[in-house]
């Protein structure tokens, strides 16, 4: 070795570099697995502190709030034109004066409904489906207001989403994992519909801790918080069809208990349709997949397969290029068969439930071919943390995971 390599070798320095990083990663990691469950508590805490901060910091003024409005009151208020001047002069008091010029102006819909109450009324029948939410605006509005009983309800369910996955992680030992499942609803766009005043993000917390209860063997919770998504969103009757059958076909163990909750929904899902003015099927298909019409008064299409195929091409392509959860459904449908073909999944019910939420977003598309990602969030959460927990569980050596926690 020649006199200036020797010298090189002492003056590179970049082996010493590299030993201290790794030395500093090494104690980063075993410090942070040591204390994964206050770190989990922290990530899931910082979660509900952000979003919070969040609704009032940059609020969004969504024009369903006024549907809802006007739903809340439609029994109680005799004509169209007062469920209108309650609806529209709660929002205008509400927002800025910019965000109601843009809830008001913005296209020819807005406009119409705006300008004609009866047109406004006969869209109602698409928001009465949602009992629970509309009464909990009802039930609230007393204490926050009526605007500000949304808030009070998106919050209130992001506290359910975060408990429901905080106990989750805990129970399967995954506490350690908490930024990449909050990493994970923001790439399922979860942002994009939290703030909303919609009854999307309460249904989809909902369903999540429904489907996480399962997941833990608590069957009269699960089925109590599916009973409680269906009065939100009817059409989670579906999900609940889907993992009844899932339940059947795999011979899980609680069977009946699934069969006894789609019955249940099902009847809460008749009455709520018996007793509200719903627009029918596919008048709500078209409207909302085909071509948004400014009044439902006397709107009857015929069935078209031509307008259903349409449909489902276009909101194909917005779900590819608008949203994310198609690309996510092929991930996740990956995944899953990896592990199916691998050595497989040895826990019954963990099986069922990568089945239905496969299922169940498949059959939920086809039968009502909407692009918007939030129809399919909460499917997509479970089916991935479920596929995670099996893919940890075999990393640590036990069996899906389930050995570590009994």
């Amino acid at each position: 070795m020649t006199m200036t390599s020797e010298v090189d070798r002492k003056r590179d320095l970049r082996g010493t570099l590299q030993g201290a990083v790794a030395g500093a990663l090494y104690g980063l990691r075993h410090f942070y697995w040591r204390h994964s469950g206050l770190f989990s508590i922290a990530t899931l805490t910082g979660f509900v502190a952000v979003c919070v901060a969040m609704t009032f910091l940059r609020p969004v003024y969504n024009w369903d709030v006024l549907a809802y409005l006007g739903a809340s009151v439609k029994g109680t208020l005799a004509s169209a034109s007062d469920i209108h001047a309650y609806a529209y002069g709660i929002v205008r008091d509400a927002v800025p004066p910019e965000a109601f010029a843009e809830l008001t102006e913005a296209g020819s819909y807005r406009l119409r409904q705006f300008a004609d109450p009866d047109a406004f009324v006969s869209m109602l029948g698409m928001y009465e489906m949602k009992w629970l939410y509309i009464s909990l605006m009802k039930w609230l509005t007393p204490i926050f207001g009526a605007y500000g009983s949304t808030y009070a309800i998106n919050i209130g369910a992001l506290l359910i989403l975060t408990t429901s996955l905080g106990l989750w992680l805990r129970a399967t030992r995954l506490s350690g994992y908490a930024p990449l499942v909050v990493a994970l609803l923001f790439v399922l766009q979860f942002s994009g519909f939290y703030a909303t005043q919609q009854p999307d993000f309460l249904g989809n917390a909902l369903l999540v801790a429904s489907l996480l209860s399962f997941e833990r063997k608590r069957d009269v919770q699960g089925s109590a918080l599916m009973v409680l998504t269906i009065l939100t969103r009817p059409d989670q009757i579906a999900t609940t069809g889907v993992l009844m059958a899932c339940a059947w076909f795999l011979r899980d163990r609680s069977t009946l208990v699934f069969a006894l909750t789609f019955l249940i929904g099902l009847g809460a899902w008749l009455i709520i349709g018996q007793t509200t003015d719903s627009v029918g099927y596919w008048p709500h298909v078209w409207f909302s997949t085909y071509q948004i019409q400014d009044t439902m008064v006397g709107f009857h299409p015929e069935f078209s397969p031509v307008v259903y195929l349409t449909a489902i091409g276009f909101n194909i392509y917005r779900s590819l290029f608008d949203n994310t959860w198609l690309a996510a459904y092929a991930l996740g449908l990956a995944a899953v068969g990896a592990l199916y073909f691998g050595t497989g999944i040895a826990d019954r019910r963990r099986q069922v439930l990568l089945m239905a939420a496969l299922l169940a977003i498949a059959a939920k598309f086809v039968v009502f071919p909407l692009s918007d990602g939030r129809i399919y969030f909460a499917q997509l959460v479970v089916l991935f943390l479920v596929t995670f927990a099996v893919w940890a569980g075999r990393r640590s050596g036990t069996a899906d995971g389930y050995a570590a926690r009994q």
